[in-house]
């Protein structure tokens, strides 16, 4: 067998040393979301320009010569981030039953999924604030 995407390496079958049904089941869901991001960030017509980046980039007086190819590299970065926000936010709208993603939307993803943790502190908003919504949100829906 062949090792990657989610194949289980022939080593592991002659050994016996298979990997729990949950580690797999959970490699199965990373494999799937790849696909399915691949297929969103090949929709993607926009493109941030290099040269762009590079003079963002050079703005920080720590920042010296920077290479020709991490311009072009931060930006599909910032492509493929961006349609991952985009495409968490969408399903996010429509788990709400609505059809557009507002501020409030994105907010709410940013704080509910860990991939994007790292823009929490942007927001203002901590844990506990979020958890509390949470149950607030949760005490509504049993309400109902």
């Amino acid at each position: 067998m062949e090792v990657g995407r989610g194949n289980i390496v022939l080593q592991d079958l002659l050994t016996n040393d298979m990997p729990p049904p949950a580690a797999l089941e959970e490699q199965q869901q990373q494999i799937d979301e790849n696909v399915k991001m691949e297929e969103v960030f090949g929709r993607i017509k926009t493109h941030f320009p290099p040269a762009k980046i590079k003079k963002i980039m050079q703005t920080d007086e720590d920042i010296g010569k920077v290479s020709q190819a991490t311009p072009v590299i931060v930006g599909r970065s910032l492509e493929y981030f961006m349609a991952m926000l985009v495409e968490q936010s969408g399903e996010m709208a429509r788990g709400m039953n609505t059809k557009r993603i507002t501020a409030d939307i994105v907010k709410k993803t940013i704080m509910e999924n860990e991939k994007f943790d790292f823009l929490r502190e942007n927001f203002g908003i901590e844990e506990e604030e979020l958890e509390q919504e949470q149950e607030q949100e949760q005490g509504e829906n049993n309400d109902n």
